[in-house]
């Protein structure tokens, strides 16, 4: 008769816990991720998330001098929030493999892929707190806050790698204490990129969206529903316009002006 009582026993062991967790979020991830692959279009979109990861990879590198500050998390959360979890999946494996070539491949890999993606759920999920209700502007202090929380949530699913690898809850524990002020430095950095960044790259990704897709904001204002049909050459809402004596584009000026 077969013992499985060492398994078992091993199964419920804080190592065991570990394999078990990194199965469990291996088998959601993969899902997401074969979920986006079919969902995606050649063309645009796939050109957009492989330039989206390659300046998140780029710029991870580029901070690599100073400990756990990269930008990459506030980028991801953003995608999130503008492109969905599937793309922010995407981009998330990517980086964790393009970056990776230069800092180093290794078991952690998994974890930061798995670990960004978490990252883009979260701004997809709580993007009507992240937003103005037109979507044209970033609400930076909250966004700064979730920043700042998964700059620790972030080095804590990744250190799973260490248990995971050692079995040992001592290795473990000495592991967390020990890169607390990096994890503090990764939130700080994030709240110091939500500033800096955000606004503009919110802005870039929300024309994106919006000349794209329509974007995901149920209403905006009336006129710039108006502006966005007649430079789209909406033919029903801009010739009713025309015959009105309407002119869609009253109030923009010219940027030579």
């Amino acid at each position: 008769m077969i013992n499985l009582e060492p398994t078992i026993d091993w199964s419920t062991s804080p190592g065991g816990i570990a394999v078990w967790l990194t199965v469990l979020l291996g088998l959601i991830f993969g899902s997401m991720l074969l979920s986006a692959d079919r969902r995606m279009t050649l063309g645009r979109q796939a050109a957009l998330i492989a330039l989206l990861a390659a300046v998140a990879s780029a710029a991870r590198v580029l901070f690599a001098a100073i400990p756990n500050v990269q930008p990459v998390t506030i980028l991801i959360l953003l995608i999130g929030i503008h492109l969905g979890p599937r793309r922010a999946t995407a981009v998330a494996v990517l980086v964790a493999l393009l970056s990776n070539m230069a800092l180093g491949h290794g078991p952690w890999t998994f974890y930061q892929a798995v670990a960004w993606a978490l990252v883009g759920i979260s701004g997809w999920i709580l993007r009507p707190l992240l937003v103005s209700k037109d979507g044209m502007s970033i609400r930076v202090l909250p966004l700064a806050i979730l920043g700042f929380i998964w700059g620790f949530l972030y080095d804590w699913l990744v250190s799973i790698t260490m248990l995971a690898i050692s079995q040992q809850v001592e290795t473990y524990i000495s592991y967390f204490i020990l890169g607390l002020p990096f994890d503090l430095m990764h939130a700080v950095g994030n709240v110091l990129f939500a500033i800096w960044l955000a606004p503009s790259l919110h802005r870039l990704l929300w024309l994106h969206s919006r000349h794209d897709a329509g974007g995901w904001v149920s209403s905006l204002p009336e006129d710039v529903l108006r502006r966005e049909a007649f430079i789209s050459g909406g033919s029903d809402a801009t010739s009713r316009q025309r015959r009105s004596g309407e002119d869609p584009m009253a109030g923009i000026r010219r940027f030579d002006d």
